[in-house]
């Protein structure tokens, strides 16, 4: 496989934008809790790391609202899917006192991304249909309103796999 470590990284780059959308308030007990986007408005920087292929970059997301909207510009350093650096993608969210949503999404990048976030900290994003040789990849994660972290799950065209690991933290 050439550069299947680009597309784990990918993976992993839209499901890091998509869960850093919402906040759960400082009381949640891990059972629910109230959004508080607001919290999550601003810079948030990282790193990823494809833990099969041993490639690392930097992962930058800004966060901005409008009313019940969280919008999100994704920018993911490196040799993304085999290729060169990708330019950022922008995405949008909708959000209410329990969780956030993109709803089906399709990405030049990413392929068609869903992700929901719950109010306990929670995080999954899945995308599908990837151009080139990812078939899939699932981000499962915790996020509160300072560091999110997650695990990417990349399945390849080829039905080969390969895992990444990435942390955000709020600037």
């Amino acid at each position: 496989m050439s550069k299947p470590n680009v597309r784990t990284l990918l993976a992993f780059l839209a499901l890091a934008v998509a869960s850093l959308l919402p906040a759960c308030n400082d009381n949640d007990n891990g059972g629910g809790g109230t959004f508080d986007p607001a919290a999550f408005v601003g810079t948030w920087s990282g790193t990823w790391t494809n833990t099969t292929f041993s490639s690392t970059g930097a992962v930058s997301v800004v966060i901005t609202q409008a009313g019940s909207d969280l919008g999100f510009s994704v920018d993911l350093d490196g040799n993304v899917f085999g290729g060169a650096n990708p330019a950022a993608e922008n995405f949008t969210a909708s959000f209410d006192t329990s969780r956030a949503t993109l709803a089906s999404t399709t990405s030049a990048v990413y392929g068609d991304v869903t992700a929901t976030l719950n109010a306990n900290g929670s995080i999954t994003i899945n995308g599908t249909n990837i151009n080139g040789q990812v078939a899939s990849f699932t981000l499962t994660g915790d996020f509160d309103a300072t560091q999110m972290t997650c695990n990417v799950a990349i399945t390849f065209d080829t039905n080969a796999t390969a895992a990444a690991t990435g942390t955000l933290t709020k600037q």
